[in-house]
């Protein structure tokens, strides 16, 4: 068996371009190997046939990188389209808790809008904690030793505070925040809430499993869970405020 020279040893006997058209030769598998350099090459087209198969592969592996880059900026189009879809529903959320007049109606508003572009069967739950339950009927609120509360808490500083996604939780805990649509519930979206001495959470159910991703962005999750928080807060400060006007 003949051992192939190197390309050092050709060097030395031949010009550059002889050294590489006798390796090339010598090596037929190489742009097999090396499939990227057949787009970096400049090949003259004279005839068809089987002599231009190397130009036929050319084309062919600049047509793949055209559909792929195609492909890829189809998906920036898309993804710059949602997201611009998304910074226009945060915009109306942000602006319905400045313009919110009580705690109930930030509260409400919330509970109804809280994830922009879910579906209207989606529910969202919210509960918070403080050292009082505030002069407001909605259920969302709990007292400073709520369990459930404690135990969304936990999972969600397992995690250094960023918002859990994909996972259902218990049954138990679904039914609590959701009632009769728990059995329905295949994916969720915890976002933990934290504003002054205020704690609780954000929690976002869907029917399709594959709206909530343990791989998904959270941005803006994240500034949702901010904006409903500022929003709630305000009125939880007035209302302590006015409780300790009254009290003295």
């Amino acid at each position: 068996m003949n051992k192939k020279p190197s390309i050092e040893g050709l060097e030395k006997e031949l010009s550059w371009e002889e050294a590489v058209g006798r390796y090339l030769e010598q090596t037929p598998d190489y742009f097999l190997r090396h499939p990227e350099l057949l787009a970096a090459l400049a090949l003259p087209h004279p005839e068809a046939g089987r002599a231009v198969s190397l130009v036929e592969r050319q084309v062919r592996v600049l047509r793949d990188r055209n559909e792929q880059s195609t492909h890829q900026l189809q998906e920036l189009i898309a993804f710059a389209r949602d997201n611009d879809q998304l910074g226009e529903r945060v915009q109306r959320f942000a602006l319905a808790m400045i313009d919110s007049d009580s705690l109930d109606e930030a509260a409400g508003y919330g509970a109804r809008h809280a994830a922009p572009g879910v579906q209207p069967r989606r529910r969202s739950r919210a509960p918070h904690r403080q050292t009082a339950r505030p002069a407001c009927p909605r259920q969302e609120f709990v007292t400073p030793d709520d369990v459930m509360l404690d135990g969304l808490l936990t999972s969600l500083a397992a995690r250094n505070g960023q918002p859990l996604c994909g996972a259902v939780h218990a049954a138990d805990t679904l039914e609590a925040l959701f009632g009769a649509q728990a059995g329905n519930i295949r994916s969720t979206a915890v976002i933990g809430l934290t504003r002054h001495a205020l704690r609780g959470v954000l929690v976002l159910a869907s029917r399709d499993p594959q709206r909530f991703r343990a791989d998904m962005g959270t941005v803006y999750l994240v500034r949702l869970g901010e904006l409903l928080m500022a929003g709630v807060a305000r009125h939880l400060v007035v209302a302590a405020e006015n409780d300790k006007t009254h009290g003295a």
